[in-house]
């Protein structure tokens, strides 16, 4: 009878774990798309622990769309504290906000659609273009910062404007 309880709570002890594992969202790397800010954590915590990142990066939306999203999601059960949903609207509006240009594919934009994004030099421009066809596709920020000899602080002005997969 020991066992048969021992065996059933183990059970259940591993199914929780599973479970948390399968409720956790992957980051895969959408982070590191969101500019650095003190309340920067706070985001990724709380939207992260449901969905994938993704879906935060690569929207744009006004401050009143982020306050009915984060409603939203408190309704569905989002763990935020009062206290936390003024900081968290404001990360999310100066980094995605409806006048921040979305995010575009170093990976396959075209010349184009590069030099249309703020700080995007023509010189840069085809630095960019010019490693992009000389290398496997660009994985991280660091790789094309890297491929296209830039320093940190020119990199940094626009680096949270391109993604590095679809």
């Amino acid at each position: 009878m020991r066992k048969i309880l021992f065996l059933l709570l183990s059970m259940i002890v591993v199914m929780a774990a599973a479970m948390a594992q399968v409720g956790r969202a992957k980051d895969e790397g959408w982070s590191e798309l969101m500019p650095p800010d003190k309340d920067k954590e706070l985001v990724v915590s709380s939207c992260g622990g449901c969905h994938d990142l993704k879906i935060v990066v690569e929207a744009r939306k006004s401050r009143a769309q982020w306050d009915t999203a984060m409603n939203d999601m408190i309704q569905r059960g989002a763990q935020i504290f009062p206290e936390e949903i003024e900081p968290m609207s404001v990360y999310l509006t100066k980094a995605f906000g409806a006048d921040v240009p979305k995010l575009v594919n170093v990976n396959a934009a075209k010349r184009d659609e590069l030099e249309k994004l703020p700080n995007f030099k023509p010189e840069m421009v085809t630095r960019i273009l010019d490693a992009r066809g000389k290398s496997e596709p660009f994985k991280n920020a660091e790789e094309l910062r890297k491929a296209v000899g830039m320093e940190k602080e020119e990199f940094e002005k626009i680096r949270y404007l391109l993604k590095y997969r679809n």
